[in-house]
């Protein structure tokens, strides 16, 4: 059994989620910006039910098979978005959520790069999956960054929230297996 497990990188810490950040955490998930490429922004109830039932309730569970953090600034500790690695017992997948005002300053690649190190090198997990709105460039390109290769290009795979004026959408899939991580390490 693995219980949750704080981390740290060069410029941020990654925790439990507290019921505290509940207000920095609506300010993104109820935003049409930060939820693009997402679902649709989440109303103050959807926003405390996630926070309170699933990213605060997973890391306190017995055995963690979804690591759902809160990031926060070493040199301040504000609170800039959020990462997880789930789905543990079947395809482990990671992904991330970065607050707007914090984009373009490689905290999506420092995030993703931190995830695939909790997987393969602390978990021993054999593969890592991550997917995106094929038109969420900036997604796509940290998982190039940080190791993955695009294994699948679904056509019209998800329908986009009310930003995307609710078209169909394309859909990337984005893959690493430890011995690629382990290769591109020892480089």
């Amino acid at each position: 059994m693995v219980k949750f497990i704080e981390l740290e990188s060069e410029r941020l810490i990654y925790r439990k989620f507290k019921q505290d950040d509940f207000s920095t955490v609506f300010d993104w998930m109820g935003n049409a910006e930060n939820m693009k490429y997402r679902i649709e922004p989440r109303t103050e109830s959807e926003t405390r039910d996630y926070l309170l039932n699933f990213a605060i309730a997973s890391a306190e569970a017995d055995e963690c098979i979804n690591f759902e953090y809160a990031v926060v600034l070493k040199a301040d500790n504000n609170l800039i978005g959020s990462c997880t690695l789930m789905h543990l017992n079947d395809k482990p997948e990671i992904g991330w959520m970065v607050h707007r005002n914090y984009w373009r300053q490689g905290y999506g690649t420092e995030i993703g790069r931190t995830m695939l190190r909790l997987g393969f090198d602390i978990l021993n997990l054999r593969r890592i999956i991550a997917g995106c709105n094929a038109r969420n460039i900036a997604s796509y390109r940290i998982m190039e960054k940080i190791g993955m290769r695009r294994e699948a290009h679904y056509i019209k795979a998800q329908q986009g929230n009310s930003a995307l004026n609710y078209e169909w959408c394309d859909r990337f899939q984005y893959a690493i297996l430890q011995e690629e991580w382990n290769d591109r390490i020892n480089d």
